[in-house]
């Protein structure tokens, strides 16, 4: 991996949402790890993701292995990419809309997000009753 795409982009994220206050900065790194997550389950599914990730067993990260598995979760640059301009943008709205319906935008993205990933996943299940070639 290309270390100064990952840093750029978690940079990015970072200033960008310090932008709009500290706990902006806050809600735009949470931001930018869910949008990472469903890019993740949208090609592994929820628990594939949730392995990768390794929430399953949620220790601390300063073991070398955990370190390990926090490296294979930023290799994909295309989708670090894509969850720094999910998070980027969304803070950007926040920035422009009210409150209340930048909260709206933000439980619009998840649901988006999610519904992408259920649909990526069933589209990939065998389902009952169809022929197999």
């Amino acid at each position: 991996m290309q270390y100064w795409i990952g840093a750029f982009a978690v940079a990015l994220v970072v200033v960008i949402g310090y932008a709009g206050g500290p706990l902006a900065a806050v809600i735009t790194i949470v931001a930018f790890l869910v949008a990472l997550f469903l890019l993740w389950a949208r090609e592994l599914g929820f628990k594939g993701a949730w392995e990768k990730f390794g929430l399953q067993t949620l220790e601390l990260p300063l073991k070398v292995d955990n370190w390990d598995r926090f490296k294979l979760i930023f290799a994909d640059e295309n989708k670090l990419v894509k969850a720094c301009a999910t998070a980027v943008a969304l803070i950007a709205l926040a920035m422009i809309l009210p409150r209340n319906l930048a909260a709206l935008v933000y439980l619009a993205a998840a649901a988006w997000g999610v519904f992408e990933v259920y649909r990526a996943n069933s589209a990939a299940a065998p389902r009952a009753g169809t022929p197999i070639n």
